[in-house]
């Protein structure tokens, strides 16, 4: 492998070996030349600090993996991973069950700590229950990263044929300092259950980057309150930069969400893309008493889903509630596909939310807001709404009573007193870019007093406060390049992102940078590849964009997944993964 792709694979993953600690070794699993040629015999052997290279080999590896022990504080990691530059398969076809496990998982994490699991193709599992990846008990320190996971069958609704599961089943013990990055789950069979969740006992956690599509139930699910473990909920965590694609439920007539917190507290759902699911983005309560609180879902983009884009609250009188959650700089854009009548935003049963600085963009049925009688003392300001029909042909229902024109709901509910009617003029909605132009009147129409978190960004990574007010919706448009040029900022130069997405021949590669020079975007696949490079000369400072249409430079198509793109400007260089759609 060269070493100018490794030196890629090092930037993007974060992750370098240890050398300092003398304990630790480095053990190669393949098909001849290794230490092992099971995967599972390698993870005997190691101890913590210790990393397990992977290779491929002619075939897959077929086998089931188990953790039953990791790493430590002191020593460090149990790093399981591919070999870089190298697609290792892990295939359940015709394995027996995983002995360590009660349901049929790929591989198998239980009450272990300090575990890495890195850049695997896990495939093939046909169960009534099982996972691609299922951590289970108490543990901390856990790293999933860059895994694909497909073909995990269970049938229609059979209990739960999963992608990635983290059950908090210990009390008194939580799973915690989580991470999911990166990874691709496509093609699984989830119902009743979820293709990536975290249930129970699991605190202090960071879902990021990852890509979600075609499974028969919920995309990303956040829970707590089920009877299975007493009162122990997923909390305090971050669900950020993830898509989520036709992730739609095949019982019950289709009510799954793309991403769902279900009795989960404290948690931010941030800078997401959920397209083509039965429903955008939820925040609910199933189980009786459970109070979903303290949930922040901003800066989100929801679009063209089949039943509702934004929803939150219980679903019935006999379910929980969801309470003090704030609503804030998303994008809801033609939501409810299948005319269901609910709209756009979608409020249940739940008491004292907060929702501010939204677009809501109604398709040709005109329908905005559908609240039921369980909507109690919910406040809506700054938000923009629009339907192309115009004002006095939407449609808002406020606790069951229907409203037909902007000004008759705001005097009607006492709601959206300082929010307007009116086209936030998208860059191009139709190939779903979001991006507000010039001329929206979006721009600085957000509340007053809105002061972003410190961490908080919009959808390209920027600023999220970069006027005199925050901009409505998920884009916060920047400064133009002339006043960057007034008051540079030296040696600053970021990826910002990658738009359309479902690719076609329009995508483009938008970047800033501080000064002119030529620029170098190269992508790469997983494996340190240099598939595609694009350079061109800039003469100023400022926000630019080169196209990349999803092929690579011998114009073959891409596939769907994760890639690596490098920004190289003035012997200079940064990283960001980016998912291609297809």
């Amino acid at each position: 492998m060269k070493k100018s792709n490794f030196i890629v694979l090092y930037l993007c993953f974060h992750f370098i070996f240890s050398v300092t600690n003398n304990r630790a070794d480095v053990i190669v699993v393949a098909e001849s030349g290794g230490h092992y040629t099971s995967v599972q015999a390698a993870i005997d052997h190691a101890s913590a600090g210790d990393s397990i290279l992977v290779r491929e080999k002619s075939t897959p590896y077929f086998e089931k993996i188990n953790f039953d022990h990791g790493g430590d504080a002191t020593n460090g990691y149990i790093t399981l991973m591919a070999y870089p530059g190298e697609h290792p398969i892990l295939d359940g076809s015709g394995v027996p069950n995983n002995p360590a496990s009660y349901t049929d998982d790929m591989i198998y994490l239980e009450n272990v700590s300090y575990v890495r699991i890195i850049g695997f193709e896990i495939r093939n599992v046909n169960t009534p229950e099982g996972s691609g990846i299922r951590v289970y008990g108490y543990g901390s320190y856990i790293e999933i990263r860059d895994n694909e996971i497909h073909e995990i069958r269970g049938g229609a609704q059979d209990g739960g044929a999963m992608g990635i599961t983290i059950y908090g089943a210990d009390d008194n013990r939580s799973i915690n300092h989580l991470i999911i990055d990166g990874n691709h789950i496509h093609d699984c069979d989830p119902a009743w259950s979820e293709a990536l969740t975290l249930n129970g006992n699991v605190e202090q956690f960071e879902v990021t980057n990852n890509l979600i599509e075609d499974v028969n139930n919920i995309g990303i699910d956040f829970i707590g309150g089920e009877d299975w473990l007493s009162s122990r909920f997923a909390r305090n965590g971050r669900c950020a930069w993830n898509q989520v694609y036709r992730a739609n439920s095949s019982y019950g007539g289709g009510w799954a969400a793309g991403i769902y917190v279900d009795g989960g507290q404290d948690i931010i759902i941030e800078n997401n893309v959920v397209s083509e699911c039965d429903l955008g983005i939820e925040i609910g309560a199933e189980n009786q008493n459970v109070v979903t609180t303290g949930i922040t879902v901003r800066n989100n983009i929801i679009y063209k889903n089949d039943k509702a884009g934004l929803v939150f609250g219980g679903y019935d009188v006999n379910t929980g509630r969801v309470k003090n959650c704030v609503f804030t700089g998303n994008t809801c854009y033609q939501n409810d596909v299948q005319h269901q009548g609910l709209g756009e935003l979608w409020i249940q049963y739940a008491e004292e939310n907060e929702l501010y600085n939204n677009i809501f963009y109604a398709n040709d049925q005109n329908v905005l807001l559908y609240s039921e009688s369980g909507n109690v003392n919910n406040l809506l300001d700054y938000n923009l709404w629009y339907a192309e029909a115009g004002e006095n042909s939407a449609s808002w229902t406020w606790n069951n009573r229907h409203y037909s024109s902007f000004s008759g709901y705001q005097a009607g509910s006492g709601q959206d007193a300082h929010s307007f009617f009116a086209d936030p003029l998208f860059t191009d909605a139709a190939q779903a870019d979001f991006h507000l132009s010039s001329a929206s009147p979006a721009v600085d129409a957000g509340s007053p007093t809105f002061i972003p978190a410190d961490d908080e960004r919009d959808m390209d990574h920027e600023n999220r406060l970069a006027g005199s007010r925050v901009d409505v919706g998920a884009d916060e448009l920047q400064p133009t390049s002339a006043a960057h040029e007034a008051e540079p900022t030296p040696n600053v130069f970021e990826l910002l992102s990658i738009y359309s997405n479902p690719f076609n021949n329009e995508t483009q590669i938008r970047f800033q940078i501080d000064k002119a020079g030529k620029v170098e975007l190269a992508v790469y696949d997983l494996g340190g590849k240099k598939i595609r490079q694009l350079i061109n000369r800039f003469q100023a400072a400022g926000t630019f964009a080169l196209r990349w249409n999803g092929r690579d430079d011998q114009n073959r198509i891409c596939p769907s997944g994760a890639y690596f793109v490098t920004l190289e400007i003035n012997g200079q260089k940064r990283a960001q993964k980016a998912l291609l759609i297809r």
